[in-house]
């Protein structure tokens, strides 16, 4: 299962930077990463139905790696 969650979070961290690198041009940064902190959900729900893994198992990893990504983009 560590091994999975492993996955799970490069894979957010791969969506996260590109879906970033997709809104560039916006200049607010603040609804850029509101915008894309709204994909997240979407990203979730796809990987669980790939996976057997459920909510509860990614919840945790979830808000570090987004709280990870938001922290080192306003900086």
């Amino acid at each position: 299962m560590e091994e999975i969650l492993k996955q799970f979070e490069i894979g957010l961290k791969a969506h996260l930077e590109s879906t970033y690198s997709i809104l560039d041009k916006e200049n607010n940064e603040i609804k850029k990463l509101d915008d894309i902190e709204k994909t997240v959900d979407d990203f979730v729900d796809t990987y669980l139905l790939e996976t057997n893994l459920i909510a509860g198992d990614v919840a945790r990893s979830v808000q570090h790696v987004v709280d990870a990504f938001i922290q080192s983009k306003i900086k």
